[in-house]
């Protein structure tokens, strides 16, 4: 049985990706991040570092050292390391240099003239941008709260008219009341002396 060419060579393995250049955007983001390590490294100092093992550091001081400058690479390795590939799996240069070119296309739009019309979103400040996206919810809720006032108000007035009839109410008793006792007053005051002494005796036999 005969093997054909194709399957005896394997097929070429693709190229490498070639990496991408680091734009401005992600040019900054490397060198900070750099310049964090670095500072970091510095803070493991020798001294700090001989002063977790006071032992080692006092007796093989020049092992210490080496050993010192190899945690130190092996610690910036891994640091620069993570990062690196934390960055590719995500995309990130490519994805900032696609930001550098948006930005770079507006502004020589805008140089030219041929900007659209209008103010541009990321122009515009904080307040203004947070204000128009809550817009529609605070129209909302504007719109509940005046209906809920017009509801109250109503409720107000009805409660007030109720009141109001209470007291005329209450004014037209006390004013037919005043009007009894005036009349007992008076009837009172008709009686002869013999008269009032005779419901006084009737009043002591009804007690009795």
């Amino acid at each position: 049985m005969e093997i054909s060419e194709s399957a005896r060579s394997p097929s070429p393995l693709p190229p490498a990706p070639t990496p991408l250049a680091p734009g401005p955007r992600a040019l900054a983001l490397l060198t900070l991040y750099s310049n964090a390590i670095s500072h970091l490294l510095k803070t493991c100092s020798l001294p700090n570092f001989s002063a977790c093992f006071p032992t080692p550091s006092e007796r093989v001081p020049a092992a210490m050292k080496m050993l010192h400058e190899q945690f130190i690479a092996k610690l910036g390795e891994q640091l620069e390391g993570c990062f690196e590939a934390l960055c590719e799996e995500r995309g990130v240069v490519g994805r900032l240099n696609e930001l550098d070119s948006l930005v770079g296309d507006a502004r020589g739009r805008r140089d030219a003239g041929g900007a659209v019309e209008g103010v541009a979103a990321h122009t515009l400040p904080p307040q203004h941008l947070f204000l128009s996206h809550l817009a529609p919810q605070l129209r909302h809720y504007s719109a509940e709260i005046k209906t809920r006032q017009g509801e109250v108000q109503a409720e107000n007035a009805d409660v007030l008219a109720r009141v109001q009839g209470q007291r005329r109410e209450i004014a037209a008793l006390m004013a037919g009341l005043e009007r009894k006792v005036q009349d007992l007053d008076e009837s009172v005051r008709a009686l002869r002396p013999e008269e009032i002494e005779g419901l006084r005796e009737e009043v002591r036999g009804v007690d009795v």
